[in-house]
């Protein structure tokens, strides 16, 4: 899983964006008038990340990502094309890459896609900030930072806020570290273990 979390990355993200860009998606209904009890979520305390918690919006229909893979090879291959040279070579390789892993991984990979480009616009960049970060680490901190967001992409929420709780823990991290141990587990986890057979 060297920079595992490179594949998608932000390539993919601005590919897709700059892929999907000259599409014309169908026009969207009006949004629905907020109910007048709707209130603005406010961070938590145990919250260090500030990011708020709640359940994930529906995925979005004209998710670039979908509409990618939905594509027949020919009208991806003309996408592709649109883009600058070395961002084609990265795509094509990524697309082959994608192409050849089990199905099952696959499906988690989209499922994982999925959920971020249904992520409220500021939650969405504030992941897309922290894969950033994540792949800027020098190599002596990611094998540090790492294995600790494994593990925390593999533990459940409470568990995760405990961990990220304990002084101990904390003192291996810098506060920039600790953002991208906060956020990444949550809305970018690392893939699950492989159940031993």
């Amino acid at each position: 899983m060297n920079r595992a979390i490179q594949f998608v990355g932000v390539v993919w993200l601005g590919a897709l964006v700059a892929i999907c860009s000259d599409q014309k998606p169908p026009k969207p209904p009006p949004p629905p008038k907020p109910p007048p009890a709707a209130k603005i979520a406010k961070p938590a305390a145990n919250n260090p990340g500030g990011v708020p918690k709640g359940p994930a919006k529906m995925a979005n229909p004209d998710n670039p990502i979908d509409r990618l893979f939905k594509m027949s090879p020919e009208e991806r291959e003309r996408a592709i094309e649109k883009l600058p040279p070395q961002q084609q070579a990265n795509i094509r390789k990524q697309l082959e890459n994608f192409d050849k892993r089990p199905e099952a991984a696959k499906e988690w990979e989209m499922q994982r896609l999925n959920t971020l480009w249904s992520l409220p616009p500021a939650t969405h960049a504030l992941v897309s900030q922290q894969i950033k970060a994540f792949n800027s680490l020098p190599a002596d901190r990611l094998e540090v930072v790492k294995p600790a967001y494994v593990r925390l992409s593999r533990s459940t929420p409470e568990q995760r806020e405990e961990i990220l709780a304990r002084p101990q823990f904390r003192s291996r991290f810098s506060p920039a570290e600790l953002q991208i141990l906060t956020v990444l587990p949550q809305y970018w986890p690392a893939q699950p273990a492989k159940p031993s057979n």
